[in-house]
């Protein structure tokens, strides 16, 4: 900002009153909503979201290796945490092994 003097002083007093215009609408449009819960999933959209029949997921169900909820007798599940169990198994690539191989042999 340049050096306030007199002659200046309706511009930079515009100039904030524009500012302070701009910042008042900012809070007032600011959208307030909060993020809506995720939903629970049934059984049967677990299925093809995981690739594997009811019998296997409800074995996994049993050996507690899915994640998931339970409410009296009926199952529930969230997508997000079917998708980051799929992701726990991902399984490293021979490029990748042979580059870590390569990489802790550099170091000794």
């Amino acid at each position: 900002m340049e050096h306030l003097t007199f002659e200046n002083l309706p511009k930079a007093i515009a100039e904030l009153k524009q500012g302070q215009s701009e910042l008042k609408d900012l809070i007032l449009n600011k959208d307030t909503s909060q993020p809506q819960p995720e939903a629970p999933i049934q059984l049967d959209d677990v299925v093809p979201l995981t690739g594997k029949t009811k019998t296997t997921i409800y074995g996994y169900v049993q050996k507690n290796k899915i994640p998931h909820h339970k409410i009296g007798n009926r199952l529930y599940f969230f997508k997000s945490e079917i998708i980051d169990w799929i992701k726990t198994g991902k399984r490293k690539t021979l490029r990748e092994i042979e580059s870590e191989t390569d990489e802790y042999l550099s170091k000794k």
